[in-house]
């Protein structure tokens, strides 16, 4: 941890806490004895998330050929880790989804952002044949995480991020290091850590403007760093400036993937971006 964010951790304050609910069932999901009549029950202790999350299960989103009406149906059909992602997909929503109100900062096009980075992510990691890819749309999801943080904790300073950008047409990652000393893929990864995140989300928040560093996933996080240059040049929300993305070239070589490819992908992702609007819902 860098001096600039030791200085950072008393004006940040108590950083929110996952739902118990959410440690449990994510905790539920890594037994191997653990069945689907107990992870439904878990989930149905919190009656607005278990709401959620059948509202997000009978969306376009999975386009089920018939309602599904009961958690342990969910949990069956669409397997333990995918309805856990989405238990934390509404959790991280609920906790930081309203925002400080602030015009400058547009909360709900910051979560398109999101989604489209998760979605793209997802899209790659399928056409790739890389396991887990809910797990990679939770991490697209997840990967700026760290500026609602300096938005809910640190307001005044984001205010002058906010600025910086405006006039000096920078990234916000490059204000963020000229106001705090430190940018939001750090401060996302204080957030990663407290709450035990698996390790592929952790990376990918805490690398995925720097994939060459990632330690234990860099795949996985090479991904997620073209889902959020994809996301930024398809104009599919806004993360809070409009600069051209910079792409590291050796993440784009790692997937394999053909450049003529790349249209037929991005048409791929804008058709997947409209199903996953359903999250937004959550918000």
């Amino acid at each position: 941890m860098n001096e600039a964010l030791q200085k950072l951790l008393p004006k940040i304050g108590n950083l929110p806490t996952l739902p118990q609910v959410v440690e449990r069932v994510m905790t539920l999901v890594e037994d191997p004895d653990t069945t689907s009549a107990q992870l439904a029950s878990v989930i149905a202790t919190d009656q607005a998330l278990m709401t959620k999350v059948l509202k997000v299960v009978n969306s376009a989103y999975y386009g089920m050929p018939r309602r599904i009406a009961t958690l342990r149906q969910a949990t069956v059909i669409l397997g333990f880790n995918t309805v856990k992602n989405l238990v934390l997909s509404a959790s991280i929503f609920d906790s930081f989804g309203s925002g400080s109100g602030d015009v400058e900062f547009d909360r709900v096009k910051f979560w398109e952002h999101s989604i489209g980075v998760g979605t793209a992510a997802k899209v790659l990691a399928q056409r790739i044949r890389l396991g887990q890819p809910e797990e990679l749309f939770v991490a697209g999801l997840v990967h700026d995480i760290g500026k609602v943080v300096i938005d809910d904790h640190l307001h005044e300073d984001f205010v002058r991020i906010l600025q910086v950008v405006r006039d000096k047409k920078c990234r916000i990652l490059d204000a963020e290091q000229e106001v705090l000393g430190v940018g939001h893929p750090h401060v996302g990864q204080l957030v990663a850590e407290k709450w035990n995140l698996p390790g592929i989300l952790t990376e990918s928040i805490a690398y995925h403007h720097t994939p060459q560093l990632a330690l234990n996933h860099k795949k996985y996080v090479a991904i997620v760093h073209l889902a959020d240059a994809i996301a930024r040049l398809e104009n599919l929300g806004n993360g809070g400036d409009s600069q051209t993305p910079v792409i590291d070239p050796e993440s784009w070589k790692m997937l394999g993937i053909p450049e003529t490819e790349l249209g037929e992908l991005i048409l791929r992702i804008e058709e997947e971006f409209k199903k996953a609007s359903v999250f937004l819902s959550l918000v």
